[in-house]
């Protein structure tokens, strides 16, 4: 895992129209921890982010989902301290 790979995303749930915003770290698990009782999914529409390289990519994904941006940043390739 690299530790400048940080996610950013909006969850919402359709049937009550709930919503939020996080920020997690990559390899950790999006959850919500809504539950108003209404059932129907959670989902996410978030971003990833390298704060080494500064590449980027955006996944859309159910709650509780833990997220992989399987990103390895050019600048730890080739041994540059960053």
């Amino acid at each position: 895992m690299s530790a400048e790979v940080v996610w950013g995303g909006r969850w919402e749930h359709a049937l009550c129209g709930a919503s939020g915003v996080a920020v997690w770290d990559d390899e950790d698990t999006a959850a919500s921890g809504h539950d108003c009782g209404l059932g129907g999914e959670v989902t996410w529409s978030a971003e990833w982010e390298c704060h080494g390289c500064g590449a980027r990519a955006d996944d859309q994904f159910e709650d509780d989902t833990t997220t992989y941006s399987d990103h390895e940043c050019a600048d730890e390739d080739e041994g540059v301290a960053v």
